[in-house]
């Protein structure tokens, strides 16, 4: 049982699913509708976590694109602290004007309510969808100091040292935390999760040997990787990622039917209007589409997605289900 970090006001579970057929249903507008003169002063992207980390990456990417096509600024506010929630109800709570924007995970849309049974935020409800930006795998790497270089191997030196190996979470309730207590529950070790404020601090202690091993999104873990400061050993997903196609996944390394991986998207607070929302989505969409827009997020180890406002919705909903399973297989309850 996992304990979450101080958690306030509830919110009752037994509604989620319930809200968000009752969550505003974006009308699918042409992408010619306008959204008059907005954004007529700079524009807030909230990260939710620590700068370094794979959130805070696609989010710079995208002030990029977005400042230079609205010709205003589109800057970015790290928002960190439980998991996602502070930057989650932040966004929820401010003036659904088009000025503040949430770059969202899979923590804040889907997984954080399995670990914290209060929020200060409806994940479904509070939120009007933008797109879904990327698909992302998520990586299990070891620190260069542990003598392992399978999965195999990980998992017979942890059996052989049970509780004393320490695990590294980005954040609690996120898919790499979840990741793991599936890995722990199928593989029967006994491990010990540490919980950070963010991928880069967290990758950092693996790099330095405070952290044993970790399961993280590609894009964090990968240039501490190609650097040599940490051992990847395999993804999560049920495929193999092509550009590293040398690393196998962990079901095939003993596991099958293990599969999990993240993903990210922009929200807006509910009552945005529409028309901000379609250009916005739009905007996004044509840069995720375009060639060079494709080739940068891959690059870093994301595949682009886009997709309709709609398309977001469903894919929450579905990841709301998914996520369930994989937290009772698990043995995660919230707290």
């Amino acid at each position: 049982m996992i304990e979450p970090l101080h958690p306030r006001s509830r919110i009752n579970r037994r509604n989620l699913l319930r809200s968000a057929g009752a969550a505003i249903a974006l009308p699918l507008l042409t992408r010619t509708a306008r959204a008059g003169d907005w954004p007529e002063r700079p524009v807030t992207l909230v990260v939710p976590f620590a700068p370094g980390g794979t959130t805070d990456v696609l989010a710079h990417l995208l002030a990029e694109v977005l400042t230079r096509h609205y010709r205003q600024p589109f800057v970015i506010a790290n928002k960190t602290g439980a998991s996602g929630n502070i930057a989650a109800a932040f966004v929820a709570s401010a003036p659904p004007d088009g000025y503040t924007f949430l770059i969202g995970t899979p923590g804040i849309h889907a997984t954080n309510r399995l670990v914290y049974r209060s929020m200060d935020y409806d994940p479904v409800a509070d939120f009007a969808p933008v797109i879904l930006i990327a698909r992302v795998p998520n990586l299990l790497s070891v620190t260069k100091a542990l003598p392992v270089t399978s999965v195999a191997e990980l998992i017979d030196y942890a059996r052989q040292r049970p509780r004393q190996l320490v695990y590294g979470v980005s954040a609690l309730g996120s898919t790499g935390h979840l990741s793991t207590e599936l890995f722990k529950t199928m593989t029967g070790i006994e491990i010990t999760p540490l919980p950070f404020k963010g991928s880069a601090p967290m990758l950092r202690d693996l790099a330095d040997g405070r952290v044993h091993l970790t399961i993280d999104n590609l894009p964090a873990s990968k240039p501490l990787v190609e650097a040599g400061e940490i051992r990847a050993l395999a993804f999560t997903t049920a495929k193999r990622w092509e550009p590293m196609r040398q690393l196998p996944t962990i079901a095939e390394s003993g596991l099958p039917g293990y599969e999990t991986a993240s993903w990210f998207t922009i929200g807006a607070p509910r009552a945005t209007p529409p028309e901000i929302v379609t250009s916005l989505n739009a905007t996004v969409a044509a840069y995720l589409g375009s060639a060079s827009g494709a080739a940068q997020l891959r690059r870093i180890g994301a595949e682009p997605n886009g997709g309709s406002p709609e398309d977001m919705r469903r894919h929450v909903l579905a990841e709301i289900v998914r996520w369930e399973k994989v937290a009772k297989t698990a043995g995660i309850v919230p707290l």
